[in-house]
């Protein structure tokens, strides 16, 4: 499973380098969006949890540390569905430039392998709102 894990990432990393060039920043345009579907598949999951259990998980935590609600909200997704995957995906990617490594490893797939776990990801979220629209 972190084989698949990490030829996403080679993938991701080798269509960015090939859009923003070696001294762009490629590094933030493959972290964040890569950080962004990791999280969204933690909401999915946590949606079909829901679901299963009948309401009985919150979806995200929550805080009252602005007056604004719409802040919180924000500051509760932020730190549930992005953050940790940006740390992870640093320490398991970024740091000490291990991506020249896994490039060295594993193989591109001219950004379809990136493509396919983009559809797959946004896909799968469609499935669990249509039913709880339903339902």
């Amino acid at each position: 499973m972190l084989d698949t894990y990490y030829r996403i990432w080679v993938d991701a990393i080798t269509v960015e380098r090939s859009k923003k060039g070696e001294q762009g920043n490629w590094k933030a345009f493959t972290i964040i969006p890569m950080s962004i579907l990791q999280g969204t598949n933690l909401l999915t999951f946590i949606f079909l949890i829901r679901i299963i259990t009948h309401g009985g998980v919150p979806v995200v935590l929550s805080f009252n540390i602005f007056r604004e609600r719409a802040l919180n909200t924000f500051l509760a997704g932020a730190l549930t569905f992005f953050v940790p995957f940006v740390i992870l995906n640093y320490l398991l990617i970024f740091y000490n430039q291990r991506y020249n490594d896994l490039i060295r490893i594993y193989r591109d797939s001219n950004g379809r392998l990136y493509r396919k776990y983009f559809l797959i990801t946004i896909g799968v979220i469609v499935i669990p709102l249509v039913l709880r629209l339903v339902f």
